[in-house]
């Protein structure tokens, strides 16, 4: 609700669409409808869909793992959304940053493994419901990139289509789906923010959501998966602090690999260009669909 309050603010805040003869509001709102169409609500609203799923399926699994564990399985995300873009878009990597990708896996595979018990350090369960959100994670990370990237629609119109529709799932899943932690079942909706630390955690979450939105736009979802792969890896020292993660040297050893598989991703070389591939330069004002377009669109 907060990010949908404050893309509705940015949006009517832009100074691109104003008018010298209408108000902010009736200039935005008309700026916004030019912009939309009920396919492509109907494609962010889907997108909404898939981020609800995967929030009420996180929020879950922190009562299973600590956080940085639950960030640092989903460093995994990182060669899935690869995956899915070479498949579904076209984009290529070079071996080095496959290699990088590849032991970035590994990397999070020692830090879970327990060489006492010759197991993991949790439940089978909840390393399943990591994967699955993983997989969800990948799968919102590369169509959000698409949406931003191939419809004509302002990054803060798209926040406020997308985030209304999280608001009304959100609003559903909490008045209508059962509260999985029976000893919290009791909680009322707006119970706890009344604690300033709990309006900043709501504000810092709103803004990091808002900023992904642009590092799609402007990047691409692996770098995004990137800055949240270091995030992993801080949040894994500070549940050894804080939380019941105990601390071991096949831990410590599997957060260097990751480090070292994200600093050597970062510095690996493009791949080439495909032999004999004609110069896109006279084809860029035409643009065109591309294959993920068509296979979404369609």
């Amino acid at each position: 609700m907060s990010k949908f309050v404050m893309s509705c603010c940015f949006h009517i805040a832009d100074p691109s669409h104003k008018d010298s003869g209408e108000g902010k509001l009736r200039t935005a709102w008309s700026t916004a409808r030019s912009q939309l169409s009920y396919h492509a609500v109907g494609h962010i609203w889907l997108l909404a869909a898939l981020y609800t799923t995967n929030n009420q399926l996180s929020f879950y699994t922190y009562t299973l793992a600590d956080p940085g564990t639950i960030f640092l399985f989903k460093s995994g995300s990182t060669l899935i959304v690869a995956t899915i873009q070479v498949l579904c878009i076209g984009k290529r990597f070079s071996t080095e940053q496959w290699k990088a990708m590849f032991l970035q896996g590994i990397g999070m595979v020692v830090v879970q493994y327990n060489p006492c018990r010759s197991a993991g350090r949790y439940q089978p369960m909840a390393y399943f419901l990591m994967a699955f959100s993983t997989l969800l994670t990948a799968l919102c990370a590369v169509r959000n990139e698409y949406l931003v990237k191939n419809y004509k629609i302002g990054l803060n119109v798209q926040g406020a289509v997308m985030y209304s529709g999280g608001t009304f799932l959100n609003l559903f899943a909490f008045f209508c789906l059962p509260n999985p932690n029976s000893s919290q079942a009791t909680i009322g909706f707006l119970e706890g923010y009344d604690s300033p630390f709990a309006l900043a955690v709501v504000f810092s979450n709103a803004m990091i959501g808002l900023a992904i939105t642009a590092v799609y736009k402007y990047a691409d979802a692996v770098t995004k998966c990137i800055a949240s792969d270091v995030t992993a890896v801080l949040l894994c020292v500070i549940s050894s602090m804080f939380f019941e993660l105990t601390p071991s040297l096949t831990m410590w050893c599997g957060v260097l690999v990751v480090c070292f598989a994200v600093h050597d991703y970062t510095g690996a070389s493009p791949p080439p260009p495909p032999s004999g591939a004609a110069k896109p330069a006279a084809a860029a004002p035409g643009g065109g669909e591309t294959p993920l377009r068509k296979m979404c669109d369609g």
